[in-house]
């Protein structure tokens, strides 16, 4: 029976569909089955962020009205055979993804759904960025979930720079989790290059330490390494500047 864990967002811009693209190759990568359901009603983002746009031949629309089945719906990942994708962009009745999934779960190890078929769902976790209006709406979502008998909501902090974090101008991620009263799940670092269609290499690491740690073992994360010392000085110099 496969894990299905709801990935939830206080608002747009969060990177929930990302770090569902970032966890899922990661997982893969190590061998499990994992189904992508992608909540994006209005365009499939999953597909582009990972390198699968124009693959998809049937919608969940179509899947939906009986045109074809669900599993027609899902997309296979190129590159990664373990990694599949669903996309709910189109589809007119929004309850429809969680029976979807069960349709098809039985076929993979982990079912990640980001912002789609909760009902469906027994994990779920808000992904949050590190400033306050962000933690202020991850605290709400983070209420939402766990009155939807998700008590044990975790969190995944993304973009978060460790040279803001060195000079004291966000909260360090174990804090941000404290203060919202919930398990921290994963450490994501701003990275410039995601919008751009790729990863550096610490953003691949950090995706593969948050997919241990769901996996059940792992260590989190930690973004601000990388700006101590006299390099990590002309780091947050350099940054300042910009």
């Amino acid at each position: 029976m496969a894990r299905k864990i709801f990935l939830a967002s206080p608002g747009g811009g969060a990177g929930a569909t990302t770090c569902a693209v970032g966890i899922g190759l990661s997982l893969a990568s190590a061998g499990e089955r994992v189904l992508i359901v992608d909540g994006d009603w209005r365009y499939p983002a999953a597909l582009t962020i990972a390198g699968c746009a124009g693959l998809q031949v049937y919608t969940l629309e179509e899947a939906r009205k009986g045109a074809c089945r669900v599993k027609q719906v899902i997309v296979a990942h190129p590159r990664s055979p373990n990694l599949f994708i669903l996309p709910c962009a189109g589809c007119a009745e929004r309850k429809y993804p969680a029976t979807a999934v069960k349709e098809v779960e039985s076929a993979f190890d982990y079912v990640l759904c980001d912002r789609a078929a909760r009902e469906a769902c027994e994990e779920a976790a808000a992904v949050c960025m590190p400033y306050s209006p962000n933690i202020k709406g991850a605290d709400i979502c983070l209420g939402e979930l766990r009155d939807d008998r998700f008590s044990e909501a975790g969190i995944i902090i993304n973009k978060v720079n460790g040279g803001l974090i060195y000079d004291g101008k966000i909260m360090p991620p174990k804090d941000i989790a404290a203060l919202l009263h919930a398990p921290l799940w994963g450490v994501i670092p701003e990275d410039l290059d995601m919008p751009l269609g790729s990863m550096r290499a610490d953003s691949v690491k950090a995706f593969k330490m948050t997919a241990a740690l769901i996996a059940g073992g792992g260590k989190i994360y930690s973004p601000a390494r990388h700006y101590m010392g006299a390099g990590g000085f002309i780091k947050r110099r350099m940054r300042s500047k910009i």
